[in-house]
């Protein structure tokens, strides 16, 4: 490669606008892959850490963002596993900075693409899929068939309905309008509540019941988890996976004490080091498949690096309508 610099996206600091600027190419270390970025996705745990929300994310600010991608290994700092991906086209996750012509990647962290996979549908490989096959696995060792979602028309509530229906899991889908309740009919939904609805408390308490739903993973936090909580079952557990109200997760003592209620955290780094690592292997490698059919990714808007702050200010502002990509090989 003859040049040594590269565009990016930078945040200066937690909660100002994306700089786009020019930096020196990073260089991979052993075990390490030098990756041509061909398209990044903007997800709501980018949002998070663009206004220091996100903790433990291992990035500080002056910094490159973007968590995942898509694009073709130019480069390999060394090792066996490094060396096999050179000129392959791979999908990538916990990278140094999605945001940005090129970026490393760990090797142990890249997904090879099929040839029938685009780069924008690969971009999207990673945090919502692989936090939606994360989710499934702690289904299935409690043993539960029937679970509550929250902003269940997200990219990654319409993974989780297709997925967790063709593995034999029911979801109790909350949303907040009625375009919403559309979406996911499409989807193959069959139960969504309207937390706009006078009898919506009313309607879960039933169902929860009914169905014995005693698990609930929220991505909106606030007072909401402790208000969903309060219509399940004794001894449900709440996974709180995100935090659209900006509010820190409340849950009545009561609940706490004398239904045996509880709330845990759910973050997908921290799943995955839980795991055996024959379990991380074989659920990266179900991605290759899935990513082409439960777990899918519809794409509503592309932008270059140069727009990258306009494209972060749309996605904010309507990410229910399918994944924004950042296209950093665009003028």
């Amino acid at each position: 490669m003859e040049n040594t610099q590269m565009k990016c996206l930078s945040l200066e600091s937690f909660g100002q606008p994306l700089a786009f600027k020019q930096v020196d190419i990073p260089q991979p270390g052993k075990g390490e892959v030098l990756i041509q970025v061909q398209a990044s996705p903007i997800n709501p745990s980018d949002l998070l850490f663009l206004t220091g929300k996100y903790a433990n994310s291992g990035f500080i600010p002056p910094c490159i963002p973007g968590f995942e991608g898509s694009g073709l290994v130019v480069k390999s700092g060394g090792g066996e596993e490094a060396d096999s991906l050179l000129n392959k086209r791979v999908a990538f996750i916990f990278c140094k900075g999605s945001y940005a012509q090129y970026t490393v990647a760990n090797s142990q962290t890249c997904l090879l693409i099929d040839d029938d996979v685009t780069y924008n549908q690969a971009a999207s490989s990673f945090v919502n899929p692989l936090t939606v096959v994360g989710m499934l696995e702690v289904v299935k060792e409690a043993k539960v068939k029937t679970v509550v979602h929250s902003a269940a028309a997200s990219a990654l509530g319409r993974m989780m309905v297709r997925y967790f229906k063709n593995n034999g899991v029911e979801v109790i889908n909350i949303v907040r309008r009625q375009e919403q309740v559309d979406i996911l009919k499409k989807e193959g939904a069959t139960i969504i509540l309207n937390q706009s609805d006078q009898d919506f408390f009313a309607q879960l308490k039933k169902l929860t019941t009914e169905l014995n739903a005693t698990i609930f993973f929220d991505a909106i936090a606030g007072p909401f988890t402790g208000e969903v909580l309060s219509q399940m079952p004794n001894n449900s557990t709440a996974y709180v996976y995100g935090l659209l109200s900006g509010e820190n997760s409340s849950v009545s003592p009561a609940e706490l004490i004398f239904r045996n209620q509880s709330v845990k955290g759910f973050l997908l780094g921290t799943w995955l080091q839980s795991i055996t690592p024959e379990l991380k292997k074989q659920s990266i490698e179900k991605l290759q498949k899935l990513i082409k059919t439960d777990l899918k990714s519809e794409i509503s808007k592309e932008y270059s690096l140069q727009d990258g702050q306009q494209a972060v200010e749309y996605y904010s502002k309507n990410m229910t309508s399918g994944k924004v990509l950042i296209k950093p090989q665009q003028d």
